[in-house]
């Protein structure tokens, strides 16, 4: 019994070693065969079609070519040259500069302005205002805080029907100041209706402030207000140092003349012939001024003018805004108002208000006519009685005050235009 015991065991001892060589040597033989070949797979992604300026695509593909366009302006693709005059010097003396001693008495500086009254006729030993100090010591001492924008580039004439004549450049350089004062328009009496009508527009800047040609021309003026044997230049020693220019070019066969006065010094002499941008004078504060500036004015003879050589009597100025170029991005408002009768009121404020934000851009007044025989003129192609100066492009609100009545026109200004409007009891419905 022992013995049968003793070999049963022996045998199941047998067979577990022999399982557990068998599974040792499967683990072995598993763990010592080569890793399978490992893949990666990685995703394709489709180039993308679209380009860096996909605008240019649309474009170019034409769309909205079928949409409404936008109104449009014709404007004249030919150069534009103002006409010139025919001209042989028959018969034409400029005027000439006696020497004679001046007195200078210094003036007290406020914003400079054209007399503050009518002139009265001087007597022969009458002596001008002017500055008191010495041309040779005049300059400019501050730069200018600020500079103007750019004017465009005359002559200039954009109007489809061919009424506008911007011909003539800003008598001062941009980084000064070559605006007019914007409360003594031309053909107005000033903030208080004191001063006399204005034949020009004022310049205001620092004695010694360069003064350019604003076209080519030859000088027909060069002197003080009193050198000439009748005592004083047209009869009024208002207008201190002055210097007067003859254009070689002229209007419908009439001569234009531009004057600028109260000047510190002048640079150019009689009969000398001058190119637009040419220095001819520095910003004085000479005859009958409240500070320094360049008065501006532009006159316009007849026919019989352009032979005699005399230059036009104080009665024949023009607006300058309508001859001088506007700055870069803005345009001009000119237009008239009149009452009931359609006759033209005199002395009315008239305020340009910007429509997109409600602000007010430019105030002025119509002008005023007194019937003395020197009275302001309307232009021959705008027959205006006021003008609003370089009015940024968009869309405006004009409104003038008549007897109470309030009228008012909304207008668009186009760059380098004349934009003309009526404000007229006649066809207007008036609100309180």
């Amino acid at each position: 019994m022992q013995r049968r015991t003793a070999s049963g065991g022996g045998f199941s001892a047998l067979i577990l070693v022999i399982l557990a060589l068998g599974g040792f040597g499967v683990f072995v033989y598993t763990n010592a065969s080569p890793a399978p070949t490992l893949r990666v797979i990685v995703p394709t992604v489709a180039e993308s079609t679209l380009e860096e300026n996909s605008w240019e695509s649309i474009l170019d593909a034409g769309f909205g070519s079928d949409s409404t366009p936008l109104p449009t302006v014709a404007i004249p693709t030919m150069g534009f040259a103002p006409p010139t005059l025919a001209f042989d010097g028959a018969g034409f003396t400029p005027f000439a500069a006696a020497a004679v001693p001046q007195a200078e008495t210094a003036v007290a500086f406020s914003a400079g302005a054209t007399p503050t009254q009518p002139p009265s006729s001087p007597t022969l030993n009458a002596v001008p205002l002017a500055t008191a100090q010495p041309v040779t010591q005049q300059y400019v001492t501050q730069p200018p805080s600020e500079w103007n924008p750019p004017p465009l580039i005359p002559p200039l004439s954009r109007d489809v029907l061919g009424r506008d004549h911007y011909w003539f450049v800003r008598p001062v350089d941009s980084n000064a100041n070559n605006a007019g004062l914007f409360y003594y328009p031309y053909g107005s009496d000033g903030p208080d209706d004191l001063w006399r009508i204005h034949a020009g527009i004022d310049m205001p800047n620092p004695i010694g402030e360069t003064v350019r040609a604003a076209g080519s021309g030859i000088v027909v003026w060069s002197a003080d207000g009193l050198r000439t044997q009748g005592g004083s230049f047209q009869d009024t020693y208002s207008y201190g140092n002055v210097v007067v220019i003859r254009h070689d070019f002229g209007f419908d066969g009439r001569p234009l003349f531009t004057l600028y006065a109260h000047l510190s010094a002048v640079l150019v002499v009689p009969n000398q012939t001058v190119r637009a941008g040419d220095a001819i004078g520095l910003v004085g504060n000479t005859g009958r001024v409240t500070g320094p500036h360049v008065h501006f004015e532009v006159r316009m003879g007849d026919r019989s003018t352009l032979a005699s050589g005399d230059v036009p009597s104080y009665g024949n100025t023009f607006n300058p805004i309508l001859w001088m170029v506007p700055y870069v991005g803005t345009g001009i408002i000119a237009g008239r108002v009149t009452d009931i009768n359609g006759d033209l009121v005199m002395d009315v404020d008239v305020t340009i208000r910007e429509v997109a934000r409600g602000l007010v851009i430019d105030t002025t007044s119509t002008y005023i006519y007194r019937d003395t025989g020197v009275d302001v003129n309307a232009d021959p192609n705008w027959d205006e009685n006021f003008v609003a100066a370089d009015i940024p492009i968009g869309r405006y609100d004009v409104i003038a005050n008549v007897g109470g009545d309030r009228l008012i026109q909304r207008v668009t200004v186009i760059e380098g235009t004349t934009t003309f409007i009526e404000l007229s009891l006649q066809d207007s419905t008036p609100t309180p």
